[in-house]
């Protein structure tokens, strides 16, 4: 792992630059830190340089072409005495590698760990400097949003200086209102309450909450609050259940607690900004701490003028920024051209030789890829059974690898929806053909729809006719009462999540957010996470609160027909807190080009979907009987197929509740039960089972459908 793989080209194209790697430093997710040496080619004078070598084409696609951009323009354009400085940057082949100062003295994490607490006069130079440099990411309207101890890095004459900008991103758009971020960002240890809460956040303050844990473990050699469960360490910082060490309590000034009680507030608009701490009478116990240098100075003067005179980009998007402060450096647009061209290689499934011979033996090929989401990538395959004479299908394959996935979606989205795409059966959701897993890649082959989702369909035909929309909004509703009668909620319904068949019927598919909405006592439970698209978002889950999951499906799928009846969102989700007082005040209308065409009854039942209280708002057995599905009487009758599984659903959940009310008798029935007529072995999410564990197919053959 220390040995830097590198060609000959690579190492002359190095050489040919003045750079020469002598050691392995270390590592993080996607990259490796090496020792460099570097010869000026003007004078022969050598510096040391720490170098951090990232190979693109062993990292996810995500990070590739959104946080790598990011963080090279981020240190492209950062040049503060209290922060690492960049020596140059530049791209060979799938590689970058970007040259930074070397800090002799390692991080602050290996200084505590070696030397104990820091001494409270020591603390306040090292936050101070640390305060600088946010104040000056600040005022460039950037957040660091991983700020911990690991990440600030001590030179040799012991001055502090703030690195890693990976999760950085700019937090404010063309008009120079925030952005919300949605990433879960840096160590749980260091993460801020809102966003453990799982909801749109404000970056800054929380980078002033991770400088408070900084502090804290500066002082105490220890961390504030117990991070072994994120649901007790969320309680302990919503209590402000964090007290100082006995041994070091004593010694530290009251002002000293007043920074660390202002900055780990959990309330973010009360928090203190960099602002605030740089001018709080704990700072001002060291006189010579109260003015800043000429060089500390100067970097926050050309930080305001920089942001007055930079149009930001929205939504964290990058720059075209040319080179800057002598770097050697692409312009972020040519870098990301590179990383698409780099990744366009990566549209196809790189599989073991085990993996492809797994999938051949069963009569699956992967073709191309078609599209992927945030932690799967979506396939085109073709299936042969050899039960019917080699007989050739079209399917879907949704691979996901849970190497690159975070821990949280493996143990418990992950479980979850395969789990749901194994129970459901149902005729308007997308039918599962099998699961299998290999080693730690799990891939779920499902029906091919042919044509696309539903948001494709409206962006390029525009706004579906009230007919048509009638049709799809039923198929839909069925689907969704099917699954409330199961207990289960969606948690996840937008257009993009609609797709279409060949014979243009609608099909509710990603499960990913999925959810039984009773405990085993089959009483309603209320769900905390924050799921699904902010634009179909419904107003209880964005008042952070715990909320009714089935009410939230009825509210996303009244945005959906909304969309389909007018081809625009019916709010402006901008910005969370304007989002939420429109639903409230119910500020959306029609649009003038399609209002006179839509019938009273479908105006009246969207209304009704997009009721703010979901006390009030109408239920999925009501849609499917309103007036407006009435107005098509051919949609009044239930097919077969859609009687069968509603029937099948509700037979389940009688036997599910005599179950709750004879535990005894179900206990009893368990005993005596048989072995089952299909082998489905558990689906192991570690990864550590290798053979083919949940085959779907034999078991929804046996159902109807």
């Amino acid at each position: 792992m220390s040995e830097l793989k590198s060609t000959v080209s690579e190492e002359i194209t190095l050489s040919s630059k003045g750079y020469k790697l002598q050691k392995f430093l270390g590592e993080g997710a996607y990259a490796k830190v090496y020792l460099t040496e570097f010869v000026a080619k003007d004078d022969n004078h050598k510096t040391s340089l720490a170098c951090k070598v990232i190979e693109t084409s062993k990292a996810p696609r995500d990070f590739v072409v959104k946080f790598l951009p990011r963080e090279i323009d981020v240190l492209v354009r950062l040049n503060h005495p209290h922060l690492i400085h960049v020596h140059s940057i530049f791209q060979r082949k799938t590689k970058y590698y970007i040259f930074m100062r070397f800090t002799e003295n390692g991080d602050l994490l290996g200084y505590i760990l070696k030397n104990g607490c820091v001494s409270e006069n020591q603390s306040r130079v090292w936050f101070r400097q640390l305060a600088l440099g946010l104040q000056y990411l600040h005022e460039l309207d950037i957040a660091h949003r991983d700020i911990k101890c690991e990440n600030v890095l001590l030179t040799a004459n012991f001055n502090v200086k703030l690195s890693d900008f990976g999760f950085a991103r700019f937090c404010a758009d063309e008009t120079n209102s925030n952005i919300l971020s949605e990433t879960y960002c840096g160590s749980m240890s260091y993460a801020a309450p809102e966003i453990l809460r799982g909801k749109p956040y404000l970056p800054k303050p929380t980078d002033l909450w991770s400088l408070g844990v900084v502090l804290f473990v500066m002082l105490n050699k220890s961390m504030p609050f117990d991070d072994t469960r994120m649901r007790k360490l969320y309680e302990q910082q919503m209590g402000k259940k964090y007290r100082f060490r006995s041994r070091v309590g004593n010694t530290i000034s009251l002002e000293c607690k007043t920074i660390v009680k202002h900055l780990l507030e959990p309330d973010p608009g009360l928090r203190h900004s960099a602002h605030q701490v740089l001018n709080s009478d704990w700072i001002a116990m060291d006189s010579r701490l109260i003015n800043l240098n000429a060089v500390e100075a100067q970097a926050l003067k050309r930080a305001r003028e920089d942001n007055r005179r930079i149009s930001v980009p929205k939504q964290g998007d990058i720059l075209d920024v040319g080179v800057r402060r002598g770097l050697s450096v692409y312009k972020a647009s040519e870098m990301i051209k590179a990383l698409a061209t780099l990744h366009h290689l990566e549209d196809e499934l790189k599989l073991s030789g085990s993996e492809q011979l797994t999938l051949a033996t069963r009569g699956y090929k992967i073709i191309k890829k078609v599209n992927e989401g945030s932690y799967a990538k979506v396939y085109l395959a073709e299936y042969r059974n050899p039960t019917k004479n080699d007989k050739l299908s079209t399917l879907a394959c949704k691979v996901i690898d849970t190497n690159t996935a975070p821990k949280d979606f493996v143990r418990k989205f992950l479980p979850r929806e395969i789990d749901m795409l194994i129970k459901l059966n149902h005729p308007h959701l997308v039918h599962t053909h099998s699961i299998f897993q290999r080693r730690y890649k799990y891939f779920i082959f499902m029906r091919f729809m042919e044509h696309g989702d539903l948001l494709e369909y409206i962006l390029q035909k525009g706004a579906v006719q009230e007919d048509q929309a009638r049709i799809w909004a039923r198929q839909l509703a069925l689907a969704v009462q099917y699954m409330h009668e199961l207990e289960i909620s969606h948690r996840d319904i937008k257009c993009e999540n609609v797709l279409l068949t060949a014979n243009q019927n609608a099909k509710l598919s990603d499960f990913g957010f999925a959810r039984t909405c009773v405990d085993k006592s089959l009483k309603d439970v209320q769900s905390e996470t924050f799921c699904g698209s902010l634009s179909y978002t419904a107003p209880e889950i964005l008042q952070g609160a715990p909320y009714f999951p089935k009410p939230t499906d009825v509210w996303s799928l009244g945005i959906v027909v909304y969309v389909m009846l007018n081809r625009a969102m019916p709010f402006e989700d901008k910005h969370i807190k304007q989002l939420y007082q429109a639903q409230i005040n119910r500020n959306w209308k029609f649009r003038s080009r399609y209002i006179d065409s839509i019938s009273e009854n479908c105006k009246r039942l969207v209304t009704l979907m997009l009721e703010p209280n979901y006390l009030n708002r109408i239920k999925i057995d009501n849609i499917i009987n309103s007036e407006w599905i009435a107005m098509d009487s051919r949609l009044i009758e239930w097919t077969p197929q859609e009687t069968i599984a509603f029937q099948k659903a509700k037979e389940e959940r009688i036997q599910q509740q005599r179950k709750v009310d004879n535990p005894d008798e179900a206990k009893l029935d368990k005993e005596v039960s048989s072995v089952p007529e299909t082998s489905i072995r558990k689906v192991d999410v570690t990864g550590s089972t290798n053979s083919w564990c949940r085959t779907c197919s034999h078991v929804l053959e046996k159902r109807s459908h």
